[in-house]
Parts: C-alpha cells; structure tokens; sequence
C-alpha cells in the first residue's frame, strides 16, 4: 500500500473487498511537490456517488486548458456531463456502436458483453468529461501548401509532423488527470468508447467537426488501487 495513503474503511466479504481510502492532500500525509502527485496518481474505475462541483469542473478543466499546444492552437473542446440520465443514453449509444463495430467478428457472447462493459462504465460516475479535438492551423503557411501538393491530406500532414494535435489533447488530460488527483478525486483515461464514437457524439449533439479523442470518468474512488509496476529505467533511457 502507498504510504503516503490511509485507510478510513474496510469492508471484507467472500466475494469483494473494498477500499474508501483517505487521499493524502486531505488528511492524510501532505505530498510536497509535483513529483508526489506525479507518482501516487492511479487510473480509477470505480467511484462513490458524491456529486462534483461546478467549480471543480471548472477547475479541472482550466488545468487542460493551460496545457501546451501545438501552434498554440488549443485544439480542444471539453464537455462535461453529471446528469445521469444523459449519461445512460450516451452508454447505450457506446454499447450499440461497440456491438456494431465487432458485429462481424464473431466472438462470443460473454466476450461482447465483457467489451461492452469496459467501454461503458463510465456511466457509473458522477461526472464524465467528454474530451474533443478540433482542426490543429499549423502556422506555417508555406509549408502547409507544398505538403498539399505531395498530396497529403490535413491527416496525413499531422501524422507526417508527429500528430502535434493529439499531443497536445494528451498534455491537455495529463494536466486534468493530475488536477483530478492532487483534489482527492480518480479518474480514469478511456478509450474504448471511441469505436463507438459516432453514436456517443449524436447524443451529445456536438458539431461534426469535433472529433473525440477521450472519455474520462471522475470521482471519489471507492477503493485503494493497486501499486503498478515500472520498467526499469534502463530499459526506457539512452543518455548519449
């Protein structure tokens, strides 16, 4: 168990084994410095039922915006959903679009309802933040149109540069995952719903020029997630 995390309640049956753990910015032993929240920041699946403030949200939200960009083109679009009604349509949209889109695979029942799962349960959260990417101006004009003329399309010029605009929709949810700890909240960084994309952005009426790069459960955690382990640092760093 993360030392820096104490346990205010336990309960322990044959079948399950929850946590409600008490985080450390909030009585527990403070975290000094961002390395802390860096290090001690866990994806979180499962949540109370304690509702999120609007100023929380804001919060969280002004955090991505402050993250880095390419071109400065904060090429991102937040939508932030607590009803709960909204949110079991948007799950019955992913869930449908999640049957449709492995429709010709062939696996078996219990495996579809496994994928559907993992890509629905963010339902279950107080809060889900639907995280959106917009058309990333590159700034140099020039070079923009002679990409155009080797035949790249917008796409393939972002793939070509090194997707500067998914890397900055990425800074963006590391800065907000990062927010959502250093509050005492969880969260956790999803990508599954995207193959049903099209049905989740129908229900939430957003303009067809907003593509969806993320959804993003938050909330209370109901359990104390596991420690996981790192490579080695040797394995992931070259100094020359």
């Amino acid at each position: 168990m993360n030392p820096q995390t104490s346990i205010i309640w336990s309960e322990n049956t044959p079948l399950t084994r929850k946590f409600i753990w008490q985080h450390p910015l909030h009585g527990g032993n403070k975290m000094e410095d961002l390395q802390s929240v860096i290090k001690s920041r866990r994806s979180i699946r499962k949540f109370l039922p304690d509702t999120i403030s609007d100023d929380d949200i804001r919060e969280i939200v002004d955090a991505g915006m402050n993250a880095p960009s390419g071109c400065n083109s904060q090429c991102w679009q937040f939508v932030a959903v607590k009803d709960k009604s909204l949110l079991g349509k948007i799950a019955e949209g992913a869930e449908k679009g999640i049957r449709e889109f492995y429709n010709d695979a062939n696996y078996e029942p219990a495996y579809m309802e496994a994928r559907s799962k993992k890509a629905t349960f963010f339902a279950n959260a107080p809060l889900v933040l639907f995280v959106f990417m917009t058309k990333l101006h590159y700034y140099d004009e020039q070079a923009t149109k002679y990409y155009e003329t080797l035949g790249y399309s917008h796409e393939t010029m972002m793939s070509a540069l090194g997707s500067p605009d998914i890397l900055s929709i990425g800074a963006s949810i590391q800065n907000m995952l990062l927010t959502i700890h250093q509050k005492g909240l969880g969260a956790c960084w999803m990508n599954d719903p995207i193959a049903a994309q099209a049905n989740i952005c129908s229900v939430l009426d957003v303009p067809g020029t907003w593509r969806l790069i993320s959804v993003i459960p938050i909330g209370k955690p109901a359990y104390h997630p596991r420690d996981k382990q790192l490579k080695a640092m040797e394995e992931v760093l070259i100094i020359r």
